[in-house]
């Protein structure tokens, strides 16, 4: 009798111990979702979105197409809004904040030099003045 109920017990506690385990794979470990690298994952799709910045002006210095040029400046600045979001992290440490600050700063600056690179707005108002100052130049 005694060794019925053994046996009993032990394939009791295995049976549950493999019911536990599969419930866990199935619902997930509670410390791991409150534990989740919101911050790491944050700066992480921050540098990605930069370096298709760069490869997206890099694309239109070979092709001279100007919609290159917006996708890339658009994407800057997508990637200096998703670095910004780190603050709303709860894991951000100073590391974190540096390569925010650090990814402010080189957005800003692929940026300008986007900027430098879009088409007048008004080519027509350009030609008038070069006009003007040949008529000048060229009339005394």
């Amino acid at each position: 009798m005694k060794l019925k109920n053994f046996i009993l017990t032990i394939a009791t506690v295995g049976f549950l111990s493999c019911g536990c385990s599969t419930i866990q794979e199935i619902v997930g470990d509670s410390n791991t979702l409150l534990a989740g690298p919101c911050a790491d994952l944050t700066i992480d799709e921050a540098f990605f979105l930069h370096e298709e910045a760069k490869s997206g002006f890099a694309k239109y210095l070979n092709s001279r197409e100007d919609h290159r040029l917006y996708d890339a400046f658009y994407t800057a600045s997508d990637s200096r809004s998703v670095a910004q979001s780190v603050s709303q992290c709860w894991d951000r440490r100073v590391s974190h904040f540096n390569a925010m600050k650090n990814l402010e700063e080189l957005n800003n600056n692929l940026a300008r030099v986007l900027i430098r690179n879009m088409p007048d707005e008004d080519p027509g108002q350009m030609v008038l003045v070069y006009r003007d100052k040949y008529a000048r130049l060229m009339h005394r």
